[in-house]
């Protein structure tokens, strides 16, 4: 049987998305793709650890999946607690012992690169200790463009001279058990296996060889192993891209004649929805009431060094929200995707249309009996934008879903109410209690310092499953705001929406289920927030696409266009914590006492954010946007008392439930609060 695998890139302690070894993208918690994985019953998981730092320090008191290891090895078991699946862990392994460890820590195969080339015995002594079976050699490739192939260590940065064959014949000669076989040239290419390569490897070996590096589709899955004659594809981006990923990648294979494993959309050992003990997670949450009333906060009392450095073109601090990795010349991730996308010429911009509207064909009803998609919107400048585009430019029928959180300013409602009207559509607009929403407010105050977590989380949620709900296979959303913000993933990869960006980006690891028992909510009561079943999602193949990577973004021209085609209304009043005024009219505490949150965990606002996407447009200079920032982002605005009266809470109960969720790398206490400041 053949094997589809997925490999994990770790760097310092996070998933990364990597292309040509080199650019790295910080995608996310690993705890939560690893539990993904393990409903989906993957065939196998390989995990590489490409580190640059010996310890990490990811933690945060607003996130319910917490590290608690602080390296590798620490780490390794948590994961391993997750993965119902054999486990390949490799990355920094230069000698037995350090197999060892991670055989002890829940590894059940090691993989080496490097070392296996600087120290060719190790491969013999490992064989003979642990079994062939649990040796894995990787050997990263890299095809020259005079069409010579070598072998690269370090990371894909060190030349060795090697011939790929010649090495592979002399690893399963030292005992090695199987090889991965990475084309360094096509990482993150997106443009398919380098199929001669593989083909000649598996050839000139006996042992099993996993084809790795340049899947841009599931098609390119298939060649691999029935050309090629890999034992087993591997991949990484991909499986972070899609929502279904894996078990689309299969289906694929299995239609094209590959013998594998079947499908399989859920494990019997655990749910998709995370299973939480109510005591314990009642426990914290008491625990951190107390700390309030003590003033026990870890800011006040940690004394490690603080270090902090900024993006050397935007304003973000490398302790951001969501984390990202900085180039050599020190620009963010978020500066070198917006480059990315400024670098686009129309041809490109019209290849992306041509690729959308090939979507929308596809989903399209071919009998008028239904919608064409749904798109979740909100009413503001982006909403407009959205379903402009899908009615008026690309000429569909969309149904428009939106989840009311009872939180608009009063022209982000007139905006609302007129959109039916002026794009001639059918719009759903979902209201929950108004007191489960005061409940839901102040327990994500209380539990992880976010009022909006049920915004959040039902702005993620309602489309997708009013979408299977009426058996509407497409949802649009406007932009991915983890890209656009810090990077997160390229342009190139097209990236949809999923479950697991919802559970981790969104509700910060939090599902409905978490909620229930607190304040008396029930299961019921929680009904807008459940998302459709991965039966639903695959039997539908109901995807969410990102209007952004298809077609120009721009918010400020987006509230241009919504105001002067359509009579959108900006704001009135100036938003206390930033200077645009056609930004979350949906959403009054966003810009808000949400907002407020965010400069007490990290020290920075919406200002900062705003700021920097000005600047990289070339709407602000650097030197302009810091100075906004300086005067918007430490406000504590109106909003906040608003929002306390609205939940029945004193301002000094706020005031000390908020000061538990500072970060002590950011802040600390010295009469009164202080944190790093933005230089000139």
């Amino acid at each position: 049987m053949k094997r589809l695998i997925p490999v994990l890139l770790l760097k310092n302690g996070l998933i990364v998305r990597s292309q040509l070894f080199s650019i790295h993208q910080s995608i996310g918690n690993p705890m939560h793709t690893v539990r993904r994985l393990s409903n989906w019953n993957v065939d196998e998981l390989i995990l590489l650890d490409i580190s640059t730092e010996d310890r990490h320090d990811l933690r945060r008191d607003d996130l319910q999946v917490q590290y608690q290891g602080t390296t590798l090895l620490g780490l390794l078991p948590e994961i391993a607690k997750l993965c119902f699946m054999p486990l390949a862990v490799g990355g920094g392994i230069r000698d037995i012992e350090a197999m060892r460890e991670r055989f002890a820590a829940g590894a059940d195969k090691c993989v080496i690169n490097s070392e296996a080339v600087r120290n060719p015995a190790l491969l013999t002594e490992a064989s003979r200790a642990f079994g062939a079976q649990a040796v894995v050699v990787s050997i990263d490739v890299l095809r020259h463009r005079d069409g010579r192939l070598e072998v690269m260590i370090d990371g894909g940065r060190t030349p060795t001279g090697l011939d790929p064959l010649a090495w592979a014949r002399e690893c399963e000669q030292r005992g090695a058990g199987e090889i991965v076989l990475n084309s360094v040239d096509r990482d993150g290419a997106g443009t398919g296996y380098d199929l001669a390569l593989v083909q000649a490897v598996t050839t000139s070996v006996s042992i099993p060889v996993i084809a790795c590096g340049g899947v841009g589709t599931y098609a390119d899955f298939v060649p691999a192993l029935n050309e090629a004659g890999a034992s087993a594809a591997a991949a990484a981006n991909i499986f972070n891209f899609y929502e279904l990923a894996y078990p689309h990648a299969k289906k694929t294979c299995i239609d094209a004649g590959v013998a594998m494993r079947p499908v399989q959309l859920a494990n019997k050992w655990f749910t998709r929805e995370p299973q939480y003990d109510f005591q314990i997670e009642k426990a914290k949450l008491e625990m951190r009431m107390s700390h309030a009333r003590q003033g026990l906060f870890a800011a006040a009392q940690d004394p490690r060094e603080r270090k902090m450095r900024w993006c050397t073109q935007c304003l973000y601090p490398s302790l951001s929200a969501t984390p990202m990795e900085y180039d050599a010349k020190g620009l963010c991730t978020g500066c070198q995707m917006a480059q990315m996308k400024t670098d686009f010429g129309a041809s490109e911009w019209q290849r992306r249309g041509t690729i959308l509207r090939g979507i929308f064909e596809q989903a399209r009803s071919s009998d008028g009996t239904r919608h064409d998609c749904v798109i979740g919107v909100s009413g503001g400048k982006d909403s407009y934008f959205q379903t402009h585009y899908v009615k008026n430019v690309l000429g569909y029928k969309p149904l428009l879903v939106t989840y009311y959180g009872n939180n608009y300013t009063p022209e982000g409602e007139y905006n609302l109410r007129r959109m039916a009207e002026v794009f001639d559509v059918d719009h759903i607009i979902y209201k929950p209690s108004v007191t489960l929403l005061k409940k839901l407010n102040r327990l994500g105050f209380q539990i992880m310092g976010d009022m909006n977590w049920h915004g959040h989380m039902g702005i993620a949620t309602l489309p997708m499953k009013i979408a299977a709900l009426h058996k509407i296979p497409l949802v649009v959303w406007g932009e991915h705001g983890y890209a656009d913000l810090c990077g997160q993933f390229s342009m190139n990869d097209f990236v949809e929406w999923s479950y697991r960006n919802r559970l981790e980006h969104f509700g910060r690891g939090y599902e409905w289920n978490y909620m229930v028992g607190f304040e008396d909510i029930t299961a019921a009561d929680m009904v807008p927030y459940q998302y459709p079943s991965d039966q639903e999602l695959f039997d539908l193949n109901l995807k969410g696409i990102y209007l952004s990577n298809y077609v120009p973004w721009d918010g400020n021209a987006n509230s241009k266009l919504a105001s002067e085609l359509y009579g959108f209304e900006a704001g009135n009043t100036p938003f206390e914590r930033t200077y645009r005024r056609a930004s979350n009219l949906d959403d009054m505490h966003e810009n808000g006492a949400h907002d407020y949150m965010k400069y007490v965990k990290f020290g920075y606002g919406r200002c900062t954010d705003h700021a920097s996407k000005d600047i990289r447009s070339g709407v602000l200079s650097r030197a302009e946007g810091i100075a906004l920032a300086r005067h918007h982002d430490p406000v504590k605005p109106f909003d906040v008392q608003r929002w306390l009266n609205y939940v029945g809470m004193d301002e000094t109960t706020f005031d000390a439930i908020a000061d538990t969720f500072r970060d002590p790398r950011v802040w600390w206490f010295d009469g009164g609060w202080r944190r790093h400041e933005l230089s000139d």
